[in-house]
């Protein structure tokens, strides 16, 4: 399952980045704290393909669909 397919309020752990992704946008992401192991959290999704609003720690982000799509997470039990 992807970040973008993560249903809102749920928590998951990232399990995979693409690494089809520019080396910018990798570091981008690990700046964030978005990184294999990490639990992450979807607190909502934008309306009509919107960005998806998550949360890691104490911070919440937004990224679009098609960076949310390429990060793949294992929900928690």
């Amino acid at each position: 399952m992807t970040l973008w397919d993560l249903p809102s309020k749920k928590l998951a752990v990232i399990t995979k980045i693409h690494n089809d992704l520019y080396a910018n946008v990798i570091e981008r992401l690990s700046e964030m704290g978005v990184e294999e192991g990490r639990d992450v959290q979807c607190v909502r999704k934008g309306p009509l393909g919107g960005p998806v609003v998550l949360q890691l720690g104490g911070s919440i982000f937004a990224i679009e669909q098609d960076l949310a799509s390429k990060i793949e997470v294992a929900p928690h039990a």
